[in-house]
This record gives C-alpha cells, sequence and structure tokens, in this order.
C-alpha cells in the first residue's frame, strides 16, 4: 500500500535524493494533479524558519521558477509540496553531453538572470544556484528551483550559519561573515555558466579545503568559452560584491550590446601583474586557519548572526551599472630643468598641476520592504538597510559647477530619496544630511555618469541606468554627474 502524505498525497515513486532530503512524486487526491514533495529533516527548532521561507517562496509566480505550493509536517516528516517538472537537470545534462555551446550557455544564462531578478524583486534570495538546481525543458526553457529550502535549512542553533551545500557555488563574501543577497545569486549564476561551457566549476578542486582556497585566492580561467559569455562570467566571478558585474551589465552584454562598463580581459596579457581579487575578504593566517577549520570538520558556514536573506525591491530589477568604487588618485607636482645656450648654469622651473578631486563613494542601499537610500560612509546608514552597491563618487567640497547633494527622506514614509534643492529642504520633505556635492552639467576632464532620480510608486531610488533600470519606472529627472570609477 503506497504511503498517504496529510490524507491528501499518495507517494507513487521517489524522484531524487540529495542533502537536504528525498523528493517525492506524488499524486494529490483532492486536485486530482501530480506533485513533487521534497521530505526534509528540519532542525530542532527551525519549523516556523522552514514555514516562513516556503510563504516567502510560494509568493513567486512566474515561468522560469519551480512553483512551491505548500509546506506540511505528517507524523514527525516534514515536506515541502512543489509543482511536478518532468525535466532533466543542467547537471544531468552535462553529464550526458560534457560541455555545452557558449550560445547555448549564453541563453540558459539570460533565462536564469530573468527567475533571479523576478525573486529579487520580491525580496527572496535564492542561496543555492547550481547546476542540480536548474532544470531544462524543451527549447531550453529554464526553471530554477529550491528557491528558498537551503535558507530554511540553515540550523538556527549555531552561532554561524549559512548553507549547506555545495561551496564552488558559494561566493567568497559567504565565508568571511558578509549576508547573502542579489550579488552572491549572481556569483553562484557566474561559476553555474562557468560549469556549463567548460565542464567543470571554475573552483572545483579535490578537497573541500583547496576549493575554499581557490575560490578567495585563485582566478578562475575559461578555456572553450567565447565572448561574449567569457566577459560576463569573469565579471560576476568578480570576489568583491561591490566590483561585480549587475543584471543590466549582464543582460547587456549577453543581448549583443555593449558593455556598459569597462571590462578587464578575460586573459591577461603578457607582463600584467595578476590581480589581487581576495585582499578585501581574507587578509593574514587567520584567514587560512579559518579555511582549514571549515573545510577539517566538513561544515560550510557562512555568515554570523544572519537575518533573513532579502533582496532589492521591485524597482531594482537590474540594479545599478556603475560597480567600482572611485580610486584614490595622487598627483604630485612635475618639475623641469632646462639649459639655455648663452649660460653655463641651468635654471630649474616648476610646473603646479591641479590637485586632485576630493571624492566621497556614494552607495545605494536597499531595505527589506522596498525602500532605498544613497548615502556615503560620513552619514549614517537607516536601520535595516543592506548595501547594493556604489552608484559612482560625489565631490567631498564644492569645485566650479558643482551643486550640493543631499540625502532626504518622506515625512509620511520610509521612502529615501536624493535631492539637489539648494536651499537645502529637500522639496518640504524631512533633510537627513548633506552627502557632498555633484557636478550640475558634464564637466571637462572628469570621467563621470550622470545620475537620475527614479520612482517607482512609492519607492524613490538613484540609477546610473537612463532608463531607471525599467520601463515601468518613472524617471524624474537627472540629479548630476557622479564621478566614474575611472575618473
Amino acid at each position: 500500500m503506497n504511503r498517504v502524505v496529510a490524507d491528501r498525497y499518495v507517494i507513487v515513486g521517489e524522484l531524487g535524493r540529495g542533502g537536504m532530503g528525498v523528493v517525492w512524486r506524488a499524486d494529490d487526491r483532492v486536485i486530482g494533479r501530480q506533485v513533487a514533495l521534497k521530505e526534509i529533516q528540519v532542525p530542532p527548532g527551525g519549523m516556523e524558519r522552514v514555514l516562513r521561507e516556503a510563504r516567502t517562496a510560494g509568493r513567486l509566480n512566474d515561468p522560469g521558477v519551480v512553483t512551491v505550493y505548500d509546506v506540511l509536517t505528517d507524523r514527525g516528516s516534514t515536506f515541502v509540496v512543489m509543482e511536478l517538472v518532468e525535466a532533466p537537470t543542467l547537471a544531468d545534462i552535462m553529464a550526458a553531453q560534457g560541455p555545452l555551446d557558449s550560445d547555448r550557455v549564453a541563453n540558459i544564462g539570460l533565462a536564469l538572470l530573468s527567475a533571479l531578478e523576478v525573486a529579487h524583486a520580491a525580496g527572496i534570495v535564492h542561496r543555492d544556484v547550481k547546476p542540480s538546481n536548474v532544470m531544462l525543458l524543451p527549447g531550453d526553457r529554464v526553471k530554477l528551483a529550491d528557491f528558498g529550502i537551503a535558507r530554511a535549512m540553515d540550523d538556527p542553533g549555531h552561532t554561524s550559519s549559512g548553507v549547506l551545500g555545495s561551496p564552488g557555488y558559494m561566493a567568497p563574501e559567504l565565508f568571511n561573515g558578509g549576508f547573502p543577497g542579489p550579488a552572491s545569486d549572481l556569483w553562484a549564476l557566474g561559476a553555474t555558466m562557468f560549469h556549463a561551457v567548460e565542464g567543470h566549476g571554475p573552483f572545483h578542486r579535490d578537497t573541500t579545503a583547496a576549493t575554499l582556497h581557490a575560490i578567495m585566492y585563485e582566478e578562475p580561467r575559461l578555456q572553450l568559452c567565447r565572448r561574449p559569455l567569457a566577459d560576463v562570467i569573469m565579471g560576476l566571478l568578480v570576489a568583491d560584491p561591490y566590483q561585480r558585474w549587475l543584471p543590466a551589465q549582464v543582460r547587456q552584454v549577453l543581448s549583443g550590446g555593449p558593455p556598459l562598463t569597462p571590462t578587464r580581459p578575460v586573459d591577461p596579457w603578457e607582463g600584467e601583474p595578476k590581480p589581487g581579487r581576495r585582499k578585501a575578504f581574507l587578509i593574514g593566517g587567520a584567514a587560512a586557519a579559518a579555511v582549514a577549520v571549515a573545510a577539517t570538520s566538513a561544515v560550510l558556514l557562512a555568515n554570523s548572526g544572519q537575518q533573513d536573506g532579502v533582496a532589492s525591491a521591485a524597482a531594482v530589477n537590474s540594479t545599478t551599472a556603475t560597480t567600482t568604487a572611485a580610486p584614490t588618485t595622487t598627483t604630485t607636482a612635475a618639475t623641469t630643468t632646462t639649459t639655455t645656450t648663452t649660460t653655463t648654469t641651468s635654471k630649474t622651473t616648476t610646473t603646479k598641476t591641479k590637485p586632485p578631486l576630493a571624492l566621497v563613494v556614494l552607495t545605494r542601499y536597499h531595505s527589506p520592504v522596498g525602500f532605498h537610500f544613497s548615502g556615503t560612509p560620513k552619514v549614517a546608514t537607516p536601520s535595516g538597510f543592506t548595501a547594493e552597491g556604489p552608484l559612482g563618487s560625489l565631490l567631498s567640497k564644492a569645485e566650479p559647477g558643482s551643486v550640493k547633494f543631499y540625502a532626504c527622506k518622506m515625512k509620511t514614509t520610509d521612502d529615501h530619496f536624493s535631492s539637489v534643492d539648494q536651499t537645502g529642504k529637500c522639496e518640504g520633505q524631512t533633510t537627513v544630511a548633506l552627502l557632498g556635492y555633484v557636478f550640475k552639467d558634464k564637466p571637462d576632464g572628469v570621467v563621470s555618469t550622470p545620475l537620475y532620480r527614479c520612482n517607482a510608486g512609492n519607492s524613490h531610488f538613484d540609477s546610473v541606468i537612463a532608463n531607471c533600470e525599467s520601463p515601468k519606472v518613472v524617471k524624474e529627472g537627472t540629479l548630476g554627474y557622479v564621478v566614474s570609477a575611472d575618473g
């Protein structure tokens, strides 16, 4: 006699099993359809978390996402009821066919990007993007599975918690106390596309310790991949989440357009020094020791005191295109020596050069409920807001052609916005702080980017994308020009 779950679902066979549980095929006796039942082992005290994550994942209604119908318990076991998708995974396809063509992987990558954008807009971070969670239907239509399940399976009793899964698809910041977010999902997307086109993961090694070391210290090397996919993969696998490519850049390049920001070569030219891609994340022996401990225990722990995974608001489906902070530039006066023909003494003259601009990085943040805030390090970030990445740099002091740039807040909501109202009154709303100065018009001799103020209904945000990252968002106007990374 077949096992019946919750007096409704009749288990008729096993679909597969993995680190998080067993997936069963079941008949839904109420609706008369077949579903997938994922039977999972819930950590002690973790049931409420599983319910919360399942409810969150159940809000997603997109063709590129495996739908979550319900979560229930029956005789001590917990089941997640999901849409039954009868299709091989990307891992299955690769096992049967080997590495895939670059063009095919690019199309799959775009489909996965769309699914992730829908999730991120709803405030959901996947946290476990990898080939075995990517299902390929006829025509390479994509279904991304297990939204929220990895998060729900984190043990809240641990002092640190993280995704229990394949380390080769976990972004480096997750091993160093960083919170999972859209950027870490995009890193995993890059690792997944790398695996699909090369036939192996970008950092796969023989041991867990070696894999973690590679993620943190080594550069991935593409052998089979062609451009433009190669540029996208390398842009997504940048270790620093603030310099990592964002959806607008990925879509632009994979759709045949030019990069929105300069990209580094896939292979270094002769004599080019290797970039120190891991300096920002792990420094010195303590970091190496932490990797060794994690590998020895074979437990992948990511974040200390994590909050629920959240992403950007619906307005920011593509997030910003400028992803690198402005570097500090030091210019010294040049000294020139000239010798005349009428005297035997040398005359030394000094050519005075213009001092560098004093800059401060402008970063965009978001809150779990969809509000945004643009701020600088000298202004406290509102409680609950998480950094998305830099938009460029403001001037820290007034320069010719610049105007004041304010952080503001609506009086009746938590909607923050930026303003160049030179009275300092934030257009009749609440003034938070003077953040710096922005060029009113495009400056000569300075690499700059226009900064737009966008309105997605009840949520303002700043963007360097001319269409405010979505045709559904209203562009209220240009705030001015921020100094870009090369400025």
